[in-house]
C-alpha cells in the first residue's frame, strides 16, 4: 500500500510539474576554451559564416575566449578562399552569395574587382546560353534595379524579354530607355494580346488520384486546377495545392498528372511532370512536351490599386476557357506565410486555382490561389511581385528553399517588435530577445512585416546579414547567419520549446505563469498584440486566466486553447472560452 501511495504521489508530482510546461533551465554556457574549440570545429566543417556570427555574439557579450581574433581571421580567410574557388569554378551564384556576406562584414578585399553587377551578368549570360531566357531576364532586371545601368544593360534585358514573350517588361523597359535618352526598340509598342490568344496559353490541370472509398462506396478522386505557360519550352505555373499529391511524401495513394490544352479535342490528356514546388507561396512549376502558342509575362514592380479592372482565365468546375472579370478589392491581405495577397471580386470557383490574373493590358499581375465559397466575391491571388521572386527556385527543381532569421515579429505603433525567437535558430543564437525593436536590416530601416520578409528572402542561405535592434535605450548591431526556412516555422517552435512560450507567436498574447495544479496552469496576460487572435477574442493585458486544455492537430493544421478567464473588459466576470488558430502563421522572418 505504501509503495502504491508513493507511486501515486510521484505521479501527481510529475503531472503537476508538467502542467504549466515551464521553460527548462537555460543551458550552462560552455567554458571559454570549449567555445574556441566549437568555433574551430565549425570552420573546419565549412560553416565559417555561422562561426563569424557566433564570434560577433561572443564579442557583444563581452566573453573572453582564447585566440578569438585569430579564429575570426581564420573564418574570414575561409570565406575569401571559398569566394575565389566559386569564381574559378564559374559557380557565380555561390560567389554572389559569398559576396553578399563579404559586403556585410565590410571586407571589400574579398571580392576584389568582382561586383554584384558583374556576377549577375555572368549568371545571365550562362542562362542565355542554356536557353533559360526567363531566368536570364530576371537577373538582367536585377542589374537594372541596382542603378546606373548602361544602354547595353537595357538592350540585353529587352532582348531577353522579347525572346521570353514578356510584353509587360518590353513596354516598361522601352519607357525607361526613352527617359534615359537611350534608343528604344520599335517592337516595344506592340498591341495588347487578344483574349483568344491568351486563352491558348492556359491549360486545365488534371490529377487522377484513383478511386476513393467512403462508407464502402468508391468514386473517382480527381483534382482539377488551372495553369498557364510562362516559358516557350513548355513550362507551366500553377498552385502547389493543385499538384500536392504528386510531391507529398506522406501521400501513399495513386497519383498521375495530365494537362489539357485549351484547344485540345474533348478527352485528350497530355502527360506532365512537376519540376519544382513552393509551399510557402503555394506555387508549382510543371513541364510538358508542348510548344505553346502564347506565354504570359509580368512586371514585378507593377503598381496595383483597389478598383483596378482585372480578368481571370481558368477552368472553374472543369469548364475550360472561362474568362471572368472584376476589380481589385484590396491589397495587402495577410493570407500566406510570407508576403501579402490581392483580394479580388472576380467570380472564381474550384478549378480556377493556379490560373492567371491579368490587367487590362494582358499583363500577368497575379496567380489565383484561394476563394471562400461561403462568401460570394471574396477571392485571393498571389501578386506577381512575389511570384517573380519564387520563380528561380522553382526552376532549380524539387522543393523551393527560402531563408529566414528564426523569429516572429509584430507590427506595433513603435515599429517592428520581436515577439519570439525559435531556439537554436539564427536570431536566438545571435542573442536577439523578445521585446527588441528592429531598426534596420543591412542598414535599411523597415516598418512593415512584408517588407522585411522580402529583404530576408533576398539573402540566400547561408549568408550573413546585419540586424540593428533597439533594446530599451540602447542600439545594438548583431551579425546573423540566415538559414533555410522550414515549411511551417511554428512546428519547429513546438518541437523545441514549451507551450507557454509558443502561445505568444501563435495567439498574440504573452503569458506569465503564476501557478500550476495537475494539467492546469494559472496565468496573467502580460501583453496582447493588436489585431491578434487574442485581441479579437477580447483578451486584454492583466487578464487572469487558467488553461483548461491545449491541443495541436498537425493533420488539420491548427492549435486550440480552452481557458477560463476573467476579462477586464467584461468586469472580471469569469467565463470559459475556446480560441483556435492556424499553424501556418504569417509573422515569422
Amino acid at each position: 500500500m505504501k509503495i502504491r501511495q508513493a507511486a501515486v504521489g510521484l505521479l501527481l508530482a510529475l503531472v503537476a510539474g508538467c502542467a504549466g510546461t515551464p521553460r527548462p533551465p537555460a543551458p550552462v554556457a560552455p567554458l571559454p576554451q570549449a567555445r574556441a574549440d566549437d568555433l574551430r570545429s565549425l570552420i573546419a566543417a565549412g560553416s565559417y559564416l555561422q562561426a563569424l556570427s557566433r564570434i560577433d555574439t561572443i564579442r557583444r557579450e563581452g566573453v573572453q575566449v582564447p585566440d578569438i581574433d585569430s579564429i575570426s581571421a581564420q573564418a574570414v580567410e575561409s570565406l575569401s578562399a571559398a569566394f575565389k574557388a566559386a569564381v574559378d569554378g564559374k559557380k557565380y551564384e555561390d560567389a554572389l552569395r559569398l559576396l553578399d556576406s563579404a559586403r556585410t562584414l565590410g571586407k571589400p578585399e574579398i571580392p576584389g574587382s568582382w561586383t554584384e553587377k558583374s556576377l549577375l551578368s555572368e549568371i545571365a549570360a550562362a542562362q542565355d546560353s542554356s536557353g533559360d531566357t526567363v531566368l536570364a531576364l530576371l537577373n538582367r532586371l536585377r542589374i537594372i534595379g541596382l542603378g546606373d545601368a548602361a544602354a547595353g544593360d537595357y538592350q540585353a534585358a529587352f532582348s531577353d524579354a522579347s525572346a521570353a514573350g514578356n510584353r509587360a517588361v518590353m513596354r516598361e523597359l522601352a519607357s525607361a530607355m526613352k527617359e534615359h535618352g537611350f534608343e528604344a526598340p520599335a517592337e516595344a509598342g506592340a498591341a495588347s494580346p487578344s483574349f483568344p490568344s491568351m486563352i491558348s496559353g492556359t491549360v486545365t490541370i488534371l490529377v487522377n488520384r484513383g478511386i476513393k472509398v467512403e462508407r464502402g462506396v468508391g468514386y473517382p478522386d480527381r483534382v482539377i486546377g488551372s495553369g498557364f505557360f510562362i516559358d516557350k519550352r513548355g513550362y507551366i505555373l500553377t498552385n502547389h495545392h493543385v499538384i500536392e499529391s504528386e510531391v507529398d511524401p506522406k501521400y501513399e495513394g495513386y497519383s498521375r498528372m495530365y494537362i489539357r490544352m485549351s484547344e485540345s479535342p474533348a478527352g485528350e490528356r497530355i502527360p506532365a511532370k512537376v519540376v519544382g514546388y513552393d509551399k510557402t507561396f503555394d506555387l508549382a512549376l510543371i513541364k510538358t512536351e508542348v510548344t505553346p502558342e502564347f506565354v504570359f509575362g509580368g512586371w514585378g514592380r507593377q503598381v496595383l490599386t483597389p478598383g483596378d479592372r482585372i480578368y481571370a482565365i481558368g477552368s472553374p468546375a472543369g469548364l475550360e476557357k472561362t474568362i471572368t472579370s472584376g476589380i481589385i478589392s484590396a491589397m495587402g491581405r495577410r493570407l500566406l506565410q510570407v508576403g501579402d495577397s490581392i483580394q479580388v471580386d472576380v467570380p472564381l470557383n474550384p478549378g480556377n486555382s493556379g490560373g492567371p490574373l491579368l490587367n487590362e493590358k494582358g499583363d500577368l499581375i497575379g496567380i489565383v490561389f484561394a476563394g471562400m465559397q461561403q462568401f460570394e466575391g471574396l477571392n485571393f491571388a498571389v501578386p506577381y511581385g512575389w511570384v517573380e521572386k519564387a520563380i528561380p527556385a522553382l526552376y532549380k527543381g524539387g522543393q523551393a528553399v527560402h531563408s529566414w532569421l528564426g523569429m516572429a515579429v509584430a507590427e506595433t505603433e513603435k515599429g517592428l517588435e520581436v515577439i519570439y525567437t525559435v531556439p537554436d535558430e539564427p536570431a536566438a543564437q545571435a542573442g536577439i530577445l523578445a521585446g527588441d525593436m528592429i531598426e534596420t536590416l543591412d542598414g535599411k530601416p523597415f516598418k512593415k512585416l512584408a517588407d522585411i520578409q522580402d529583404a530576408v528572402l533576398g539573402h540566400a542561405a547561408p549568408s550573413l546579414v546585419s540586424l540593428g535592434v533597439r533594446r530599451g535605450d540602447s542600439l545594438l548591431s548583431a551579425l546573423l547567419c540566415v538559414s533555410p526556412r522550414p515549411d511551417e516555422p511554428i512546428q519547429v517552435a513546438l518541437k523545441r520549446d514549451t507551450r507557454d512560450n509558443v502561445v505568444y507567436p501563435l495567439f498574440g498574447m504573452k503569458l506569465e505563469n503564476v501557478g500550476n495544479f495537475l494539467w492546469k496552469g494559472d496565468y496573467i496576460v502580460r501583453k496582447v498584440i493588436q489585431g491578434s487572435i487574442a485581441d479579437e477574442s477580447g483578451i486584454s493585458q492583466d487578464d487572469p486566466l487558467t488553461i483548461q486544455d491545449w491541443q495541436v492537430d498537425q493533420d488539420k493544421g491548427y492549435a486550440m486553447l480552452q481557458v477560463v478567464i476573467k476579462k477586464k473588459k467584461a468586469g472580471f466576470i469569469e467565463s470559459a472560452i475556446q480560441i483556435a488558430t492556424y499553424l501556418e502563421t504569417d509573422n515569422f522572418i
